[in-house]
């Protein structure tokens, strides 16, 4: 169950990769329609890092309040409507603030992995958090797939070309393309147990347990409890204490 929750996680990845690399292949296509300058071409582009930026200093503090699944699933609903925007952009006004909403749901680099950790047991742990970095390069490669075939096809004349309008709006196709997976990414992660961490971290231990039987065979599920409570009572510390921490000898090599 644990990989095939980790599947469905790490489809956060592959959706960051796409949306981060397929505005390459769209923006000559925007910058002849919008007639752009270069101040506009460099916000097209950059404004999925600023939306970022801007998520990732709250995503931790809602991630704790709302609980990982929740908090994916909002993210999720944020690649589908920056997709969707983006596709039917009128202006270049709508279609940075539609790109900017997506990169409000990059900070899902950072949920889906504790997401991850957290339904994983120690000796697997490394190997299941790297799909999502798999997923991350699978889909840069995608996005670089299609935007070339979709480019091939604007050249053709072949009758579901025409009528599909690939020709004239090839740079929608290549943004809306996103739909799909956002969409599916959404329904899916409805399926996705509730992280028991978090379950125990807000005292609902019945839940937690009940997640835990799920996730791990009968002989490792009382460890796996017991470990997590473990965790929980060593990693009680203040903001004050874990920003002091941070700025620590021990972490200097770390985050140099």
């Amino acid at each position: 169950p644990t990989l095939f929750y980790t599947m469905i996680l790490s489809m956060g990845g592959f959706i960051f990769g796409f949306d981060a690399s397929v505005i390459s292949g769209a923006i000559g296509f925007v910058t002849t329609e919008f007639n752009l300058s270069a101040w506009q071409q460099g916000f097209v582009v950059s404004s999925p890092t600023l939306g970022g930026i801007l998520a990732t200093i709250t995503a931790g503090a809602i991630c704790d309040a709302i609980g990982r699944k929740r908090t994916l699933i909002v993210i999720a609903f944020l690649y589908l409507l920056s997709a969707i925007a983006s596709a039917f952009a009128t202006s270049v006004e709508m279609l940075i603030v539609a790109r900017l909403i997506g990169g409000m749901a990059f900070c899902s680099l950072m949920i889906a992995p504790i997401y991850i950790a957290e339904i994983s047991e120690a000796a697997t742990r490394g190997r299941m958090v790297s799909i999502n970095q798999l997923n991350i390069v699978i889909g840069f490669s995608v996005s670089y797939f299609t935007n070339y075939y979709l480019l091939q096809l604007s050249q053709s004349n072949m009758d579901w070309v025409l009528h599909s309008g690939i020709q004239e709006n090839t740079w929608r196709w290549m943004l809306g393309l996103e739909i799909i997976p956002a969409l599916a990414w959404l329904l899916l992660l409805f399926l996705v147990p509730k992280s028991p961490r978090w379950l125990l971290l807000n005292n609902r231990t019945e839940e937690a347990k009940k997640v835990i039987a799920i996730l791990f065979s009968k002989d490792k599920a009382a460890y796996q409890f017991a470990e997590i409570e473990k965790s929980l009572s060593e990693a009680k510390y203040s903001l004050k204490e874990r920003i002091k921490f941070l700025f620590s000898k021990k972490m200097h090599f770390a985050i140099g």
